[in-house]
């Protein structure tokens, strides 16, 4: 999200990434556009030690480039800002976030509406809503809804972190277990995309539920592997927990895709706006199983159409609206 928001933003103004830890997926570094300054100052996460030397190095940084803005988004990093805290700003992606520092910024956005009302609740900021965007005319878009039961595997995914807590792949997997059960003729699987330390704790789930032949762990990917992929499957699911906002689910839009998501806030809201999708209870996995299964059958019955909107105007999540709304909204001193 934050390099297609770079890639854009470089088009109209001089920017650069100063990136604190040393943890750094390379391929995503190189997906940035040149035009954008990246100061990679590789501190050990976690690592009280270097602290001091992180402060004089991004103190150096900004002393160089003289910024107009200092975009941060992480609350905890103001304090090696606090000489230019008037052009500091913090985007807020998730509810029930720590408030530490979070009134010393100069300007507060938020990802959504559920996490602006949540920083007003925890903090009396009012925020400003920026929405998430993808670059939405680079996503392939599924154009056949056909699903022959007798001949077709049938294809649900889920993106995101492998962090159950948050994510809810439990969830899914339950869900898939009582699918199985419901549908034991149905060839159907439901892939996992991307990584996450919970790897072993999910698999081991799936062999207990007995659908370790119907869960595929494809691993991490880059945005281009779901840009050009993400149309190949039927459904997108996101039974997560917590969510501020739910960019993969702007992503299974933007392919054609049917969505089922939590009824939580941040999902809910994208889904109200588009007018498309299905919303589960949180944690349910009987009520997701009974989403997935609904979609399933109006596959079979060829009434897919009834179940997402054809053509759903996404232009408020395009990542070109987003750069743009952020260099309007910054504070100019």
């Amino acid at each position: 999200m934050l390099v297609d928001i770079l890639n854009q933003q470089c088009l109209e103004a001089s920017v650069g990434l100063i990136i604190v830890n040393e943890k750094i997926n390379t391929a995503l570094l190189n997906t940035i556009d040149k035009r954008v300054n990246v100061y990679l100052l590789n501190r050990k996460e976690g690592n009280k030690i270097q602290l001091l030397t992180t402060f004089f190095k991004i103190n150096q940084i900004i002393n160089k480039i003289t910024p107009d803005v200092i975009h941060c988004h992480d609350n905890k990093l103001f304090p090696f800002f606090i000489r230019w805290g008037g052009k500091t700003c913090l985007t807020v992606h998730s509810v029930n976030l720590s408030e530490t520092f979070i009134k010393k910024y100069s300007r507060v956005f938020a990802i959504s509406v559920a996490v602006q009302q949540n920083i007003k609740i925890h903090s009396g900021i009012s925020a400003r809503v920026v929405y998430n965007g993808i670059e939405i005319d680079q996503y392939k878009q599924r154009i056949n809804y056909g699903f022959d039961q007798d001949k077709d595997e049938f294809k649900i995914i889920q993106i995101s972190r492998l962090f159950p807590k948050q994510k809810g792949q439990h969830i899914a997997i339950r869900a898939i277990s009582l699918l199985k059960e419901q549908n034991p003729d149905l060839n159907f699987k439901l892939y996992f995309v991307g990584g996450g330390e919970n790897l072993e704790e999910l698999e081991e789930m799936a062999v207990q539920c007995a659908v370790r032949d119907q869960i595929v762990f494809v691993g991490a990917v880059d945005r281009r592997w779901i840009k050009n992929n993400l149309c190949n499957y039927h459904l997108l699911i996101q039974p997560s927990l917590i969510e501020g906002f739910g960019l993969t689910i702007a992503e299974g839009f933007a392919c054609g895709l049917p969505v089922i998501a939590s009824d939580l806030d941040g999902p809910k809201e994208i889904i109200e706006i588009l007018h498309s999708g299905l919303l589960v209870k949180p944690d349910d996995s009987a009520d997701l199983a009974e989403k997935i299964n609904q979609i399933i059958h109006a596959y079979i019955a060829k009434e897919i159409d009834k179940q997402i909107v054809p053509v759903c105007d996404l232009s408020r999540f395009d990542v070109r609206a987003t750069a743009k709304n952020y260099i309007q909204s910054y504070p100019v001193q």
